[in-house]
Parts: structure tokens; C-alpha cells; sequence
């Protein structure tokens, strides 16, 4: 028998720091909760925040907060509730979206204002093109990284076929 718990609770309130990093957090299909993997990926964020306040590090002299979003896969929402919030706060980077068609907008956007954007699930090779999108980096390797290894343990294993499975 296979149990799931799930316990909610809250993170430690922003310090007075305006410093801030923007984390976009893809929930796809209209949904009204975030999905696992979302709730993940913030989580993750958070606790990368809450380690460099720990470990003092800060810019300016200040602690670095978050702020975050929910993303739908809508690129124009997307960046939308970037502008609303780049307008409003101190922000100092991007860690996001998960989504490459959102990368290939935000971005230009990114490097017109002179912050990083950080993607930790965009996988489009075009993206690691450094003279197209200078402030653009990214924690997971593109798909022509993921390509070449396919293909090498084709060559290395004699492989003529495969099947692929995917799971959403």
C-alpha cells in the first residue's frame, strides 16, 4: 500500500530586505491548485532564499527575498504578471519559467532590463545561444545534450530502434 501525506505550512515571512528574486512556477491546464511538481520546484526556491539568508549572503548589504507566480503556459499572462511585479519591486533576477516557449519571451526581456533569467526546465537548445540571449542560463541541460547521449548509446549498444515513453 502506497500512502501519500501531504502536510501545508507556512515559510518564514519576508524580511524588510527589497531585494528580490522572481520565481515563475508553471501550473498547466487552468488549474486553481499548483501541481506537485510546482509545489516542488517552489519549495526548492524558497529553501535556496532561506540558505543564503543562513549563510549570509546578501547584495547591498541586504538579504535576498522572493517573490513568486503562478505561470498557466500562457506566455502573455507570464509575462504580464513579470512586468506588474518588475514594476512594483526590487527585483534582481528571474529563476524561471519552466517552459522554453516562456524562456524564448521573458528572455529578451531579461536582458533588456540587465537581470538573469534562470531557468531550471527549459530544455529548447535555440536558448543556449549566448549572442541571442546573453542573461540567459539555465540548471538542466538542453535537449541536444540529451540527443547526442541517446545517440551515443545507439551507436555504442548496435541499437536500431527504441520506444519512448512519456508521462505528463
Amino acid at each position: 500500500i502506497l500512502v501519500h501525506t501531504y502536510v501545508k505550512t507556512e515559510w518564514p515571512s519576508s524580511n524588510s530586505s527589497n531585494i528580490q528574486l522572481l520565481g515563475l512556477f508553471s501550473d498547466l491546464f487552468n488549474r486553481s491548485e499548483p501541481t506537485l511538481s510546482s509545489i516542488h520546484c517552489r519549495a526548492m526556491f524558497k529553501s535556496a532564499i532561506l540558505l543564503s539568508q543562513q549563510y549570509n549572503i546578501t547584495i547591498d548589504n541586504q538579504f535576498i527575498n522572493w517573490q513568486s507566480v503562478q505561470t498557466n503556459g500562457d506566455v502573455m499572462d507570464t509575462l504580464s504578471s513579470t512586468c506588474l511585479l518588475m514594476s512594483t519591486l526590487n527585483i534582481v533576477g528571474i529563476v524561471g519559467p519552466s517552459l522554453s516557449r516562456e524562456s524564448h519571451f521573458l528572455a529578451p526581456f531579461a536582458e533588456k532590463i540587465g537581470i538573469p533569467l534562470i531557468s531550471y526546465a527549459a530544455t529548447d537548445p535555440d536558448l543556449s545561444d549566448p549572442n541571442t540571449y546573453p542573461t540567459f542560463y539555465r540548471t538542466i541541460p538542453s535537449d541536444s545534450v540529451a540527443a547526442t547521449a541517446i545517440y551515443k548509446l545507439f551507436v555504442r549498444y548496435n541499437w536500431t530502434s527504441c520506444i519512448i515513453i512519456i508521462s505528463r
